[in-house]
């Protein structure tokens, strides 16, 4: 019989069956008593089922009819007490020699064994399937184990990475430096974080963000490395995007005007230091709008893009061209010593822009006007620089375009009164100060009253009557000269068929209408609208439109005027004879009527000028046009337009604009 005491010493839980008796109980540890909840009295002399699981019971009895066998080892819950957790694991030993048919059962409970063996294959597994790369070294740095992350991203394999340092990874863009605090960091036993930038075994470069800790032994001595890696090359690529955007441009991939102006922030401060000067360029671009107006957004953006290119081919590489917003352009000229160079880049754009633009297959002409500032004489901060480098600008817009202006101090009066201008003119229509003149146009033959030109003109309350050379092309400028027109048109054909019966048989209004609302979508719709609602056939109506619209050749436009003629409506050619002319879209274009600018009848007398006349009005009456000569201010004009043939003629030596009343009574006396 076993000596029950030693039971005791092991430890463990020992129970001793005699398998004479069917395996029955003769003796139990005070482990195993404990094992099982029960006092060892409780267990002593009894069957293995009574107090065993099913699967010792099983064991006992496969061994018992065997003369030896050898150990078995299995484990069961222990569903004891309540809990259903407890794993032990169970050993039947051999019998034993000299000691008959006893046999030992030795009982272990392994759960939290069992349990710990679990965590640590989760955490294998974890590690294993981990979708950022693990790697442990020793304390040297030779790599003693890698996960498959890292073997995926790097493109090394396991076999490769093992006994080699994180080196094999490097790209050479990280500075020696920066790898002497990485390893100073963890071999003083504290955590390294960052970011590398690391290459790949096929020669590609990737970000990665990096914390290596030290692993310490149960005395605290750092034993490892273990490095967590993150591959951010997209987040870095996102990143870079985001701050691209935020600087750039992304129609011309210019410095927006965050990044423009910040560049002028700093060439300004540097200036300061060094006593030099720095130049402010405000571009803008000449009649632009009509290019998005007319032909769509599709040729303004490529526009902008071939501009901004030309731009670019003007200044040094040190300078820096800027898109602000629209067509609007800024250049910085840093580190002047001779604020003439400024002048002269100014030269280098006004050229640049002479050369038409090739825009899908339509030759576009758009000049720049230019303002321009010089630090420290025009003002010592940006703001201010820019502020009056746009005055200057605007200059440039009423000097007649396509020249530089440079700044002096008047022009912040008159940025200033711009700027009123069109704060007042944005609700002049509500507020009924917009109103509609009259010019009558006569033959030049008879003498007779043909027609009237109808003509906006703005009373303002707080600045008396407003120029339309300062008001008109302020609303091209800021879209309301589509209300404006739209007014004026449905006006003048109301005031005409409250006219028609006291005046002569045939009399005609004609409208200027700009090609940004020819552009609009549906402008023959509103056209018809106005002659429905005021009874006018459409004979009687003109519709005055630029040459410049008609030189752009776009589809829509074409199917809009074609509508118009259509319809009966007339069409005539404003101001010919500006720069756009041309013989082909005069035979192209349904057009009834060629207007000799007034500018041709300045210099009459000057044989040169007399000759240009001469040749409008014989090409008008070619393409069977008729040919109305404006600006009419003397009896020699009009004299000069007889004898040419010329067929109508409208001017201040006819009559100036007349508001409706006065137009009545020049009719009855015409």
């Amino acid at each position: 019989m076993p000596d029950v005491a030693l039971f005791d010493v092991t430890g463990k839980g020992i129970f001793a069956l005699d398998f004479d008796d069917d395996g029955r109980l003769v003796a139990v540890g005070a482990v195993g008593a404990a094992l099982l909840e029960l006092e060892r009295e409780a267990i002593v002399d009894r069957l293995p089922a009574e107090v065993f699981p099913e699967a010792v019971v099983q064991a006992v009895r496969d061994c018992l009819p065997l003369p030896i066998f050898t150990a078995r080892i299995f484990q069961t819950l222990l569903p004891l007490g309540g809990v259903a957790d407890r794993t032990i694991e169970w050993t039947l030993h051999g019998l034993g020699v000299g000691m008959g048919r006893i046999a030992l059962l030795e009982a272990n409970d392994v759960t939290v064994r069992k349990r710990n063996d679990s965590r640590l294959r989760n955490m294998a597994r974890a590690v294993e399937q981990s979708p950022i790369s693990v790697v442990i070294t020793d304390v040297k740095g030779i790599i003693e184990y890698v996960n498959p992350r890292f073997t995926q991203i790097t493109g090394y394999g396991y076999d490769e990475a093992i006994g080699m340092t994180p080196a094999i990874v490097k790209s050479g863009f990280t500075s020696p430096q920066q790898y002497r605090e990485l390893w100073e960091t963890v071999t003083s036993g504290r955590d390294w974080r960052g970011e590398l930038l690391n290459r790949r075994k096929n020669g590609d470069l990737f970000w990665e963000h990096i914390s290596i800790s030290p692993i310490r032994d149960d005395d605290g001595d750092i034993v490892r490395f273990v490095a967590v890696k993150e591959d951010v090359t997209m987040r870095k690529e996102y990143e870079k995007r985001l701050l691209y955007q935020a600087h750039y441009d992304d129609l011309t991939k210019l410095p927006n005007r965050l990044l423009s102006i910040d560049r002028l922030t700093q060439a300004l401060a540097r200036a300061d230091r060094n006593r030099e000067h720095v130049g402010v360029a405000f571009i803008d671009l000449d009649n632009f709008k009509k290019v998005n107006d007319t032909l769509g957004h599709t040729y303004g953006d490529d526009l902008l893009r071939v501009a901004a290119r030309r731009l670019v081919g003007c200044i040094r590489a040190s300078d820096t061209v800027g898109r602000l917003g629209g067509d609007e352009f800024l250049i910085v000229l840093p580190d002047l010593h001779d604020p003439a160079h400024a002048l002269s880049v100014a030269d280098k754009i006004l050229e640049a822009f002479q050369e038409p633009f090739l825009i899908l297959g339509h030759a576009i002409t758009t000049t720049a006007s230019v303002g321009l500032t010089i630090f420290p004489n025009d003002g010592r901060e940006a703001n201010i620089l820019l502020r009056n480098a746009d005055a200057a600008m605007y200059r440039a817009k009423d000097a007649g375009r396509n020249c530089c202006r440079t700044f002096h101090a008047g022009l912040n009066a008159i940025a200033m009164h711009r700027l009123r201008l069109e704060s007042l003119l944005s609700g002049a229509l509500e507020r009924g100060e917009i109103f509609v003149v009259y010019q009558p146009q006569v033959d030049t033959r008879t003498g007779k009253l043909i027609g009237a030109e109808a003509l906006a003109r703005w009373r303002s309350p707080e600045l008396g009557m407003v120029s339309p050379m300062d008001f008109i092309p302020l609303a091209e400028d800021s879209g309301l000269i589509e209300q404006i027109g739209k007014f004026v048109l449905e006006t003048a054909c109301n005031q005409l068929a409250a006219w028609r019966d006291h005046l002569p048989e045939g009399m005609r209004v004609s409208v200027n209408v700009s090609s940004r609302q020819v552009a609009v979508p549906g402008f023959a719709d509103v056209v018809e609208n106005a002659l429905r609602n005021a009874g006018l056939p459409a004979q009687c109506l003109e519709i005055e439109l630029t040459e410049s619209l008609f030189a752009l050749r776009v589809a829509s436009v074409v199917e809009t005027l074609n509508s118009l003629r259509a319809m009966g409506v007339r069409l005539a050619v404003d101001d010919f004879g500006t720069g756009y002319s041309s013989l082909s879209y005069l035979r192209e274009f349904p057009v009834n009527t060629v207007k000799i600018d007034r500018a041709f009848m300045i210099p009459v007398g000057d044989e040169a000028a007399d000759s240009l006349v001469r040749a409008i009005v014989a090409m008008g009456h070619s393409l069977n046009l008729q040919v109305v000569g404006e600006g009419v201010e003397t009896a020699q004009q009009l004299a000069f337009l007889q004898e040419i043939g010329c067929d109508a003629v409208q001017g201040y030596f006819v009559a100036k604009p007349l508001p409706a009343e006065a137009f009545l009574r020049f009719a009855s006396r015409a």
